[in-house]
């Protein structure tokens, strides 16, 4: 062991950079096994996680002995063990999204007041009302604040109950009409005394979603009448590109619709009475005739008051009375039509139509426009007088709505499809493959360091150092004093000496290894 010691040290004596390039490349093969050999590879278990939720599945994650990492919001754990873990996890109904819900009930505790309850109770409702508006996929965290009144004992003392929903959309979402008025109704729909106009929806750049109920209701439709002609325009485009591709091939053709839609809301009451059709509704007559007086008639049966006869000279100088009354009531009824008519809102007033179609293309016979270049042909006129038709008979055309239908061919730009932009905007390399090119690029590097720096220059000098000792073994005579001769006998080679004192100018310590092996030697 002593001899094998003292050999490494004559050795560092003699040749220093070797031992120095020998022991740096030592080191860098220890780093590249350390980097080969340090753990498992850990991936993200969850991310974006809120302090409760990061807290308990940490406690979960200690209880069950698994290894992980924090950083940030988010926690990692091995490879291996990701889906097992979060299926586990979920099982235990973690993370909870941000809020607790009516587990916190499952625990319950003696002593607890009628007030601790109640509070309980609508941190639950908040954590599940939370919990259920995430569900919506341009959602990715939401809040929910409930002010719940106390109930009065008379019902003109009752307090409306309100709610807040702040919602944090995900990047390049928006919410429609549609969605802001389910996630009114549903947490209306979920508390007593709770009405609609009485919930606000804001997101976290502080755009307000929902409209005080006090606006103008043309106002509170607008976004919904914009979402209808938007859809509208979107749904005439498809049936109009989706149609000519089949004839014109995909991506040869584009159509942009403009719909001018009436979003007013007509409501019409009329009466109408038809003076013709008449209609007796109720009739009354009344007829009175009387001929003389009561008087004049006597009592009946008593032949005292019985008028007398011309013979008997009693009636002959007597007029009798007379009476004639006639009243006749007749109502008539005239027909009337009473009519309530609500007209639709989101008809269609016009349309305007413009389509682009790609013509097509012939390869350059001879000339400058060889070499795979092409020349573009566009369409013909019966051609785009066909496309035209089809379009109108794809929108319905109205000529007295006057609608305009413009089809037009035009050259499209080659070589540059959305195929081609997204693989441009899609990452070189897979974010999962990240971890694993940074070790062996590490690796690579290190050893690209050793063998530029360390080993290039040591083969360098030891080749060097080859050259140098054959050239002083040429320069100089045979070993046994046959140099002192020769400079005796007054530098017989000159040539000879000069290359020499170059020699041990260039090469200082060659030289002196030389002489010391002489010396050895002797």
């Amino acid at each position: 062991m002593d001899k094998l010691l003292e050999q490494i040290k004559a050795f560092a004596k003699e040749k220093p950079l070797m031992m120095l390039g020998g022991a740096i490349l030592a080191a860098a093969l220890v780093a590249v096994v350390l980097l080969m050999n340090q753990g498992p590879e850990y991936q993200s278990l969850y991310a974006q996680l809120s302090a409760e939720d990061s807290g308990a599945v940490i406690e979960k994650l200690k209880e069950k002995r698994v290894p992980y990492k924090v950083d940030g919001t988010s926690i990692s754990v091995p490879a291996d063990k990701v889906y097992e873990t979060r299926m586990e996890l979920a099982g235990e109904g973690l993370p909870q999204g941000g809020g607790v819900g009516f587990e916190i009930f499952d625990k319950t505790a003696f002593g607890v007041t009628d007030f601790v309850q109640k509070i309980n109770y609508k941190r639950a409702l908040q954590g599940e009302l939370s919990r259920t508006i995430t569900q919506i996929k341009e959602i990715d965290t939401a809040r929910v604040h409930l002010a719940l009144p106390e109930k009065g004992v008379f019902l003109d003392e009752q307090k409306k109950a309100r709610a807040s929903v702040i919602v944090k959309l995900k990047p390049g979402k928006q919410l429609t009409q549609g969605q802001v008025s389910s996630i009114v109704h549903l947490v209306a729909n979920s508390t007593d005394n709770l009405k609609p106009e009485d919930v606000a929806v804001v997101d976290t750049a502080g755009k307000m979603w929902t409209r005080e109920a006090d606006e103008d209701s043309g106002m509170m439709l607008s976004s919904t009448q914009l979402e209808y002609k938007r859809s509208l325009e979107k749904d005439y485009e498809h049936r109009v590109q989706s149609m000519l591709e089949k004839a014109v091939g995909m991506d040869n053709v584009v159509a942009r619709v403009s719909a001018d839609v009436d979003t007013r809301q007509v409501e019409t009451t009329e009466e109408r009475y038809d003076p013709d059709g008449q209609v007796v509704r109720s009739e009354q007559k009344s007829k009175e005739t009387s001929v003389g007086g009561v008087a004049a008639l006597g009592v009946p049966g008593v032949l005292s008051n019985m008028p007398e006869t011309a013979q008997g000279g009693k009636a002959a100088g007597a007029a009798p009375p007379s009476s004639n009354r006639q009243n006749d009531v007749i109502n008539y009824e005239i027909s009337k039509v009473t009519s309530h008519v609500v007209e639709p809102t989101g008809a269609i007033k016009r349309l305007t139509v413009s389509v682009l179609v790609d013509g097509t293309y012939q390869a350059a016979a001879s000339g400058t426009d060889a070499g795979g270049a092409k020349n573009y042909v566009p369409r013909t006129e019966e051609e785009l007088a066909k496309f035209t038709d089809m379009v109108k008979a794809a929108v319905g055309y109205s000529e007295t709505r006057g609608d305009v239908i413009t089809v037009v061919s035009t050259p499209f730009e080659q070589g540059i499809s959305e195929a081609d932009i997204a693989l441009e905007k899609a990452p070189l390399v897979p974010p999962q493959l990240v971890p694993v090119l940074l070790k062996y690029a590490t690796i690579t590097l290190i050893t690209l360091f050793i063998i530029l720096f360390v080993v290039r220059p040591v083969m360098k000098r030891l080749t060097s150092e080859k050259k140098a000792l054959e050239e002083i073994q040429r320069s100089m005579p045979a070993l046994g004093g046959g140099a002192e001769l020769a400079l005796e006998a007054g530098q017989k080679d000159h040539d000879a000496v000069e290359r020499l004192k170059r020699v041990v100018r260039e090469n200082p310590q060659q030289v002196a290894m030389v002489l010391k092996g002489w010396i050895k030697e002797r």
